[in-house]
């Protein structure tokens, strides 16, 4: 089976928000919710700073600290292996939001409820990509079956800025900017 998710080219992003504003206008969600979050990340290197990008959204984990400890089943896989979420049997207690490393689902006080990013479960079963996808300008974001790319770039899903990937298994590959360097 596909492990699907997002492959994100660092390299490429330029931060200019279009990924987390597609998502939020397409979801039409609250202020202050965000299901994708693009960030500029300052950080030193050999004595260097280094300004990067990183857009983020739920990874779709294989072993996912949100399902493992959703009280209620809200939380699941779905065929294709995502994680979904279903909004009729959260309860919303915030179990997920703080079980998840990576802060991807997240209280809509709106709704008394957690959401989170579905990888647009419903565009892509009508053969579309995910919003976020398909606004990103540079074309730095995917979404894919990981195991058919994992070989073909120098991909990872460790980076300084995110938890050991070993955690959760993420389905994400990130293409850093200190591969081109």
């Amino acid at each position: 089976m596909a492990r699907l998710g997002f492959c994100y080219d660092q390299s490429r992003c330029v931060g200019c928000n279009a990924c987390q504003m597609a998502c939020k206008d397409r979801y039409d969600l609250e202020p202050g919710l965000f299901y994708r979050r693009v960030e500029t990340l300052e950080y030193e290197r050999d004595g260097h700073v280094v300004i990067e990008h990183y857009s983020g959204a739920c990874n779709h984990c294989q072993d996912a600290a949100c399902i493992k400890n959703c009280p209620t089943g809200a939380l699941y896989y779905r065929e294709d292996r995502t994680v979904g979420h279903d909004g009729g049997k959260c309860i919303g207690c915030g179990t997920c939001t703080w079980a998840c490393p990576y802060g991807a689902p997240k209280l809509s006080h709106k709704k008394g409820i957690a959401q989170k990013c579905t990888s647009c479960y419903e565009r892509r079963a009508e053969g579309k990509e995910p919003v976020c996808v398909e606004a990103c300008i540079t074309h730095c974001l995917e979404f894919v079956d990981l195991d058919q790319i994992a070989g073909t770039r120098e991909l990872t899903a460790e980076t300084p800025f995110l938890p050991d990937s070993s955690e959760t298994r993420p389905s994400l590959l990130i293409w850093r900017k200190e591969h081109h360097e």
